[in-house]
């Protein structure tokens, strides 16, 4: 077998021209093409033949000929860099499924504190395919080294550089946790913002003892202090290298709070953090896949350019999809795979809605609208925000864009109804605010359909506007997290 691919798709690297002939045959000597090599890319050649140039798998085809080009330069290889706990313990089980999946075997030749090689080989053959050079790096190093080209993936939780490629491979988020035997298990963001803020901070304040309040984060922190309520964190902050070490060291010590990765939180109890209005959501795996969460943190698998070898990304490819969702679970940080919320898991939602609608007979009537659409239904951990001030999704979203529409695709929702349900922040005027969540649960309608073939799945609309707020307006995150559209799934209905 091999590939034939148009010029355009073909993702070559080039080679110094030469007059050499190379004649390409499969092992069964049925094919056979010949020609000069005009370029190659460790899995891919470019053949200047009789009839044309054509492109060709070179894993498929054996070389012969003067012009040949040395098998040591197919091996593909790749250097990846970026934050520690993702290059070190996400990004090997990320690799080591992906090779298992193609009948590769991945070995771990070098390990140091910070830096791994891996090949990847094939099984039955042992032929050398791939080496993958993984380096731990600062966020500024991981940026440098893509934008230079001495990177060909960069792992991060950061998405700040516009020009590069950004995948949402798994989800973290930073929670502020306290050790098993302190009695607190809610705070109020004034309350957080007071114990982040320093020198003077005491439990006292917050009904404990009379101690002073130390206060861990990672050495990575990478935060806006605005979220907090603090317009800068103090530079006396115990910073731990190790998420692990940070996790441990809050857990000991009954004066400690720390800001520790959801997914390395170890013997530290996370802490509920709630606003003024009483509105709180914890910190889970669902709440984290729908980015109720307020301090959810995607992990972003970056790139630039699409001057990738095809190993490269097929990894890329194979990083979002379905079949790795478990081996991102077992690492301890949050998969992407699609969860269902049934109605009857969102009484306190319910509630909140009933309650702010008091005795208001038009706001009752809304109520009762909005929980007759959603009765008997259930609600995907899939849900669409948009950034700050803006109309586009964002990545975790655009992200969840295609991972419904393969979904869909797919069959996981046939004999279903999927509604686009939108809702809104509560400040300004209450029906521009019902106009708008309107209008975004539509876009987001919009997005999904224009990446599905036809589909016998209903894709409806509906918008609430400010009816049901997961969090206080007033709360730096609040707006953000109550201006989402949500996706809901209910029997198709039946025709008697």
């Amino acid at each position: 077998m091999y590939l034939l691919l148009p010029l355009s798709f073909a993702i070559l690297i080039a080679l110094p021209l030469s007059a050499e002939p190379v004649r390409l045959s499969d092992a069964e000597g049925t094919l056979q093409i010949e020609g000069t090599l005009i370029s190659r890319d460790g899995e891919l050649y470019r053949i200047d033949t009789a009839f044309g140039p054509v492109t060709v798998d070179a894993g498929a085809l054996t070389c012969s000929g003067a012009g040949c080009p040395d098998p040591t330069d197919l091996i593909v290889r790749a250097t990846v860099g970026g934050n520690e706990e993702l290059v070190h313990r996400l990004f090997p089980a990320l690799l080591e499924v992906f090779a298992d999946a193609r009948s590769w075997n991945s070995v771990r030749l070098f390990h140091a504190d910070e830096h791994v090689i891996w090949e990847l080989r094939e099984r039955e053959t042992s032929r050398l395919v791939a080496i993958f050079e993984v380096k731990a790096l600062s966020l500024e190093d991981t940026r440098k080294g893509l934008r230079d080209g001495e990177l060909t993936l960069g792992l991060s939780f950061d998405e700040s550089e516009s020009d590069m490629r950004h995948d949402v491979v798994a989800l973290d988020a930073l929670v502020p946790a306290v050790a098993p035997d302190n009695p607190r298990a809610m705070v109020t963001l004034s309350q957080l913002s007071y114990l982040l803020s320093g020198e003077g901070a005491s439990w006292a304040r917050l009904g404990g003892p009379s101690v002073p309040v130390s206060v861990h984060v990672p050495s990575s922190l990478e935060v806006d202090p605005s979220v907090f309520g603090l317009d800068t964190l103090p530079s006396n902050l115990e910073t731990h290298p190790s998420v692990s070490q940070l996790a441990d060291t809050v857990a000991r010590n009954s004066a400690a709070i720390g800001l520790v990765p959801y997914s390395s939180l170890g013997n530290a109890v996370p802490l509920i953090v709630s606003g003024s209005c009483g509105l709180a959501t914890p910190a889970t795996r669902d709440t984290l896949r729908a980015e109720d969460y307020p301090l959810t943190q995607p992990v972003f698998l970056n790139s630039v350019g699409a001057d990738h070898p095809k190993v490269v990304r097929d990894l890329i490819a194979f990083s979002r999809s379905a079949a790795v969702q478990p081996i991102i679970r077992a690492t301890g940080f949050v998969d992407q795979a699609i969860g269902r919320i049934g109605f009857e898991q969102q009484g306190d939602r319910i509630a909140s809605a009933v309650l702010s609608a008091g005795d208001d007979p038009e706001r009752v009537a809304e109520v009762r609208d909005m929980i007759g659409v959603l009765l008997g239904g259930e609600r995907l951990t899939l849900t669409f925000r948009f950034r700050d001030g803006e109309s586009t999704l964002d990545p975790q979203s655009t992200s969840n864009v295609q991972r419904l529409a393969d979904a869909i695709s797919d069959g996981l929702f046939d004999g279903q109804d999927i509604i686009f349900v939108g809702f809104s922040d509560g400040i300004g005027d209450p029906d521009a605010n019902l106009r708008l969540s309107e209008r975004r649960a539509r876009s987001v309608r919009r997005a999904v359909s224009a990446r599905l073939p036809e589909t016998e799945v209903a894709l409806d609309v509906a918008a609430f506007g400010e009816l049901m707020p997961m969090a206080c307006d007033d709360a730096p995150w609040g707006g953000r997290v109550n201006r989402r559209v949500e996706v809901w799934i209910k029997p198709q209905e039946v025709d008697p």
